[in-house]
């Protein structure tokens, strides 16, 4: 099998998973998820459903990374460039073609968000994802000199110091970012570059530990509500199973991504070739749309709210039928300026 057909499975997965992230963005900025401290209505327990099955989003994203990025060997400046300098064309781009139409309107605060918008953690997967990347040589030296039991020791700790001990403590931990920070974001590396390292063997089994793994954090959550609504009590960790780095959400990610390994034997040259052209868009995808200027546009422009009230049957056309013209919308504007910057680049070229 070509080195591109062993690819492809977890380039679609990657597609899949800014499907699932875009998503998650209708669900929680549209406003379609329900107030937990209250009792749901039959929408607003699917929307929490949904919501876990949709969660490993970003998990599985760092996790290909891993996967892929242990057998780097030589580090270049030029990715984590390459990667700042689309966050900011977009950053900026998109908040100056806001405030020129008048949709936006001009404060300092805001504007130091669109020209700094990794420091000011404008896209805060963006800034803790290039941190892995300067990271990543480090990372990959370590790997590298380890032997497996000495690995597996270290994953053990940082998911007991990092995972674990949120789970089973029903407490804020000072430390806790719900794995929005690059330190989770390291151990979602590691953990790729293990299952890479040492061949653990995927398939559809661990589609039952994906499946598990998501009604864990599901169930989870409905027993913390059951007491709230009872007993008045924990109110604040309803929705705690709902973090990145909650122990069912890394099985649930561990499981998805592993499933994907037997996805696809033989793709044909036109499907490798569409499967890498929008895996090579989903970066943008999330840039576009997660914008700081557009995130109000769930509940202004596409009324996500309003169906979540609706009818089950409308609630999920809507919900299917928005994530995919977003999806799409974005995507097309991603690629027209992955063409502008090639043709910018090739005629700076020739004129050198």
């Amino acid at each position: 099998m070509k080195k591109k057909d062993r690819q492809m499975n977890y380039e679609l997965l990657r597609i899949i998973a800014m499907l699932m992230i875009v998503c998650l963005h209708y669900l929680s900025k549209g406003g379609a998820l329900g107030d937990p401290k209250q009792e749901l209505t039959t929408n607003g327990y699917l929307a929490w459903l949904i919501e876990a099955f949709c969660l490993v989003a970003v998990n599985v994203y760092v996790l290909i990374s891993g996967y892929f990025g242990v057998d780097s060997q030589n580090f270049t400046i030029r990715r984590p460039l390459k990667i700042w300098r689309q966050v900011w064309f977009y950053s900026v781009g998109i908040g100056l073609i806001m405030l020129i139409t008048g949709a936006a309107s001009w404060n300092l605060y805001q504007g130091m968000t669109y020209v700094f918008p990794v420091v000011t953690e404008h896209y805060w997967f963006a800034t803790a994802y290039l941190l892995l990347c300067l990271l990543m040589p480090f990372l990959n030296a370590g790997v590298e000199n380890l032997d497996q039991k000495t690995f597996q020791w270290i994953l053990i700790g940082m998911l007991l110091v990092f995972s674990v001990a949120k789970t089973v403590l029903p407490m804020q931990l000072p430390w806790d970012h719900k794995g929005y920070d690059a330190f989770w974001f390291v151990f979602l590396y590691l953990t790729g570059a293990y299952l890479k390292k040492y061949k653990i063997s995927g398939g559809i089994k661990w589609l039952f530990v994906y499946v598990t793994g998501v009604f864990a954090i599901y169930l989870s959550f409905l027993m913390l509500q059951a007491v709230y609504l009872k007993l008045g009590k924990l109110g604040d960790f309803i929705s705690y199973s709902y973090s990145y780095n909650y122990l069912f959400t890394y099985v649930a990610s561990v499981g998805l991504f592993l499933t994907f390994a037997s996805v696809g034997k033989n793709w044909k040259e036109k499907t490798q070739k569409i499967i890498s052209t929008l895996a090579g868009a989903t970066f943008g995808v999330y840039l576009i749309h997660e914008h700081v200027e557009l995130r109000g546009l769930w509940k202004m422009l596409f009324h996500c709210e309003s169906y979540a009230h609706g009818s089950t049957g409308m609630f999920l056309l809507h919900m299917l039928g928005t994530v995919c013209v977003v999806y799409v919308v974005c995507t097309i504007i991603e690629l027209l300026r992955q063409k502008i910057t090639e043709l910018l680049t090739d005629a700076i070229g020739k004129n050198k």
